[in-house]
């Protein structure tokens, strides 16, 4: 299988270093004025807007490709829900009472299929589920760490056995790399129990929303990696390049 150049070389550039300090500032800031959001919005959609009015010339045809196609599922994705949605509210007396939620349901599902699908373009399913994984087992673990070490010390105990909740999601990384199929397996399986553990799609309709977006965020990295995963043939991307 040919690969472009790209997929092998690609780091970040100067314009994905400044987009990501406006995202994760802006992010920070809310806690400050919800305004400051208007920066996370300025780092996610600014080069786009920029390199579509020719003002910005920083990617080569094969990334281009790959982040029209990510927009394409980007646009499925999103039209699916909003379909669902109709469906589910005009159904029966269930009206949505907080609108924002909506607004955030939309952005998160947005950004979270398009930085998937062009991950994919550039790395491969398997480097991407791969890196992915071991990028939640991190969160986690400093999560736990950090929580462990707060105002209520829980002793050294806790600080040990809690960071083993992270060790499936580096097996899983290391597994992704090897064998794909299982460790797809595993992944779908673990979304599946995420989903009834913390009793998602179970409430009212405004909580529903809710997890919804919870789902997107923590549970649909997993699920898409573990569905991408099984798509995978027995060899690894390194030898398909």
């Amino acid at each position: 299988m040919t690969e472009s150049p790209t997929r092998n070389r690609w780091r970040p550039s100067r314009t994905h270093l400044i987009s990501g300090a406006l995202v994760i500032g802006g992010f920070f800031l809310t806690g400050l004025s919800w305004w400051f959001l208007l920066l996370v919005g300025a780092g996610l959609f600014g080069p786009g807007l920029l390199r579509e009015m020719g003002w910005l010339q920083d990617k080569d045809e094969f990334q281009r490709v790959a982040d029209y196609r990510a927009g394409y599922h980007a646009f499925l994705a999103a039209g699916i829900v909003a379909i669902g949605l109709v469906a589910f509210t005009r159904s029966g007396e269930r009206a949505i009472r907080d609108p924002e939620e909506l607004a955030t349901l939309f952005l998160s599902l947005l950004c979270f299929t398009w930085i998937f699908s062009a991950l994919l373009a550039y790395w491969g399913v398997q480097k991407t589920a791969a890196r992915m994984l071991y990028g939640f087992g991190c969160a986690w673990l400093v999560f736990a760490i950090v929580s462990n070490l707060g105002s209520e010390w829980t002793g050294w105990q806790a600080l040990v056995l809690q960071p083993l909740i992270t060790l499936p999601f580096f097996v899983c990384g290391w597994l992704a790399g090897r064998w794909p199929r299982i460790a797809g397996l595993v992944l779908i399986g673990a979304a599946v129990f995420f989903v009834q553990f913390f009793g998602m799609f179970r409430n009212d309709n405004q909580a529903l929303i809710n997890q919804v977006i919870t789902f997107i965020l923590l549970v649909g990295p997993i699920l898409a990696s573990g569905i991408a995963l099984l798509a995978v043939g027995g060899g690894s991307d390194e030898e398909e390049e």
